[in-house]
């Protein structure tokens, strides 16, 4: 894709994330929505924010791991 487009970039990151997180990669997948949820946050995308906490809900493991629980710290308190 082309520089100036950014938040389709974070789009498809997202999509990727969510395969990842099918995958069973769980630190591929929040590494990647860590990076698009930054675009998001940057361009104050409600649509990207929401695509990342639809990737955060669809993980529903016992214990989070840290890459999670540093995914929700980020995610805790956006408002857009």
């Amino acid at each position: 894709m082309a520089p100036g487009h950014d938040k389709q970039r974070a789009l498809l990151m997202l999509d990727i994330a969510s395969g990842h997180l099918a995958a069973g990669r769980l630190d591929g997948a929040f590494t990647m929505a860590a990076r698009a949820l930054e675009t998001g946050l940057r361009y104050k995308s409600g649509r990207i924010v929401e695509r990342a906490r639809a990737v955060r809900r669809s993980y529903s493991g016992p214990t989070p791991p840290k890459v999670v629980r540093d995914f929700d710290d980020r995610l805790h308190g956006v408002f857009l």
